[in-house]
């Protein structure tokens, strides 16, 4: 007797009420374990909502209290350097955001040296001061301090500008650590740099230029 195959049905939708369950944990349970990072529409990596994106309006409304107390000291920052007596010869523009700030500096005669390349120095202000802003956007009282930063450099621009971009990579006790990379104008990468960096004593005021 020829053996038969048990067939299987199968079903290439699942209905609507069938508990997807969490892709991560693979249990089938209706409820959100919590451990997935949802998309911008607020829904998990299971498709649906996830519970834990939804926010009350007290929430709501400290979020954007801190955005806006953040949005404020960071433009206090970009003024502040753009006031240092330092900066004004490099006719900087700047920007500064939440763990992150990005500096350009116009290549200008005064920069270069004998060999008509930008001088090393100016590219290790940028890289550093684009560091030092992107750890003072998450220090909100104090001036920051620089304590270690080591720079690499390959050969330099000679025209155009330079465009620091510094970002904020952790912390660790008292202690930021930070790191920044220099570009020229068609986005070559002409440097790189990252330190150790830590909230000095020097309160930020008016006296500063933090206003």
């Amino acid at each position: 007797m020829a053996a038969t195959k048990a067939k299987q049905k199968s079903s290439k939708r699942v209905k609507p009420y069938t508990y997807l369950g969490c892709p991560l944990t693979r249990n089938r349970s209706p409820w959100c374990f919590r451990l997935c990072g949802p998309d911008a529409e607020g829904k998990g990596r299971c498709g649906r909502l996830a519970p834990h994106t939804l926010k009350g309006r007290t929430q709501l409304s400290i979020e954007k209290h801190n955005k806006e107390l953040l949005a404020a000291h960071c433009a206090k920052l970009c003024r502040q350097y753009l006031a240092a007596p330092c900066n004004s010869a490099y006719g900087p523009a700047v920007t500064v955001t939440e763990g992150a700030a990005e500096i350009v500096v116009p290549v200008q005669p005064q920069v270069l040296d004998a060999a008509g390349a930008v001088d090393p120095s100016v590219c290790f202000k940028v890289l550093n001061d684009a560091a030092s802003l992107a750890v003072g956007s998450a220090v909100a009282d104090r001036a920051v301090v620089v304590l270690h930063f080591s720079t690499y450099l390959t050969p330099h621009a000679t025209v155009g500008e330079l465009v620091g971009r510094g970002r904020l990579m952790g912390t660790s006790a008292d202690l930021y650590l930070a790191e920044a990379v220099l570009t020229d104008r068609e986005g070559n990468e002409v440097g790189r740099g990252n330190g150790t960096l830590r909230a000095g004593t020097r309160p930020l005021s008016a006296e500063t230029g933090h206003e």
